[in-house]
């Protein structure tokens, strides 16, 4: 995922500076800003809910002789995520200054965060419960453009600005990722390892964000800033494009039903804590931002 998130941030650079292009014949003072930041959104149907889904479904027993005799048991197998921390943020921002109280900014970054969890206890494999050691873990992305407003409350040139903005937020490239996998730790499988990856997408978020910050002058052409900010959510987000990608086959005599599923509408669904039914995963991105920013005029 590190890797993906590098070249989406180099798409972004790539997009965004493209735009200097505007400068060309203004008269306002144009500048660049990269920053690095921590960004919490809520998402409460993941932290609260599909982080605590456990693994549901059936197993078939077998006896010493290789035989099941037809013994079917049910499984419920748990190791809840923890919460998100807040996740680490990284764009480049344009800004244009109309004048010395006034700007409009344009800007794009990515965001991402993670959780795990490992946890001992008995799981079933080719007919038997075998001791194990299991590993879960989240991982949540996305890219976003965006376009907005600043305005100085205090402006002493060459000194320190106090400012509040505001900005509208497209979220695209929603990616969220699941890995679950289980080292067998006793029986005939002590040693191996099995796993079942679940991926899905989604696009089209967008987001109203509001806050201030200040920066301080270097010198005439860099200053270095810090912003709090909080972005409001217009809608929720519905995840789709669900992939899964296992080695768990026929032959282990399991059935599960993972805390993650698309339904036949396309819809990624997360299993309730209590393991009976399944329920949209919708994603409300509203949260708060705190930001480190060095900005250059040019």
């Amino acid at each position: 995922m590190r890797s993906k998130l590098i070249m989406r941030f180099l798409i972004i650079v790539a997009a965004v500076a493209s735009t200097n292009v505007w400068a060309v014949g203004s008269k306002g003072n144009w500048s660049v800003s990269p920053y690095l930041g921590l960004y919490h959104p809520t998402l409460k149907l993941l932290n609260k809910g599909e982080f605590l889904s456990p693994y549901v479904g059936t197993a078939d027993l077998i006896d010493q002789f290789g035989n099941t005799n037809n013994v079917t048991v049910p499984i419920i197998y748990r190791n809840p995520l923890p919460q998100l921390n807040p996740g680490a943020m990284g764009g480049l921002e344009f800004q244009w200054r109309i004048n010395d109280k006034n700007a409009l900014l344009i800007g794009g970054a990515n965001w991402e965060a993670s959780s795990s969890a490992t946890a001992p206890g008995l799981f079933p494999i080719q007919g038997a419960f075998e001791s194990v050691i299991s590993q879960r873990k989240g991982d949540i992305s996305f890219t976003e453009f965006y376009l907005g407003w600043r305005h100085n409350l205090i402006h002493k040139p060459k000194h320190h600005d106090f400012y509040f903005s505001f900005s509208l937020h497209d979220v695209f490239d929603v990616g969220y990722r699941e890995d679950f996998s289980v080292l067998f730790l006793s029986g005939p499988p002590r040693s191996f390892r099995k796993s079942m990856v679940v991926q899905s997408r989604a696009t089209g978020l967008l987001l109203l964000q509001g806050g201030g910050g200040g920066e301080w002058f270097i010198n005439d052409w860099f200053s270095l800033g810090a912003e709090a900010d909080y972005a409001f959510g217009l809608k929720s987000i519905k995840l789709g494009n669900g992939n899964l990608t296992t080695d768990f086959q026929s032959t282990d005599n399991l059935a599960l039903e993972l805390p993650l599923i698309q339904n036949a509408a396309g819809v990624m669904q997360y299993k309730l804590e209590r393991g009976d039914k399944y329920r949209d995963l919708k994603l409300n991105f509203e949260g708060w931002k705190a930001l480190l920013k060095a900005t250059i005029y040019y």
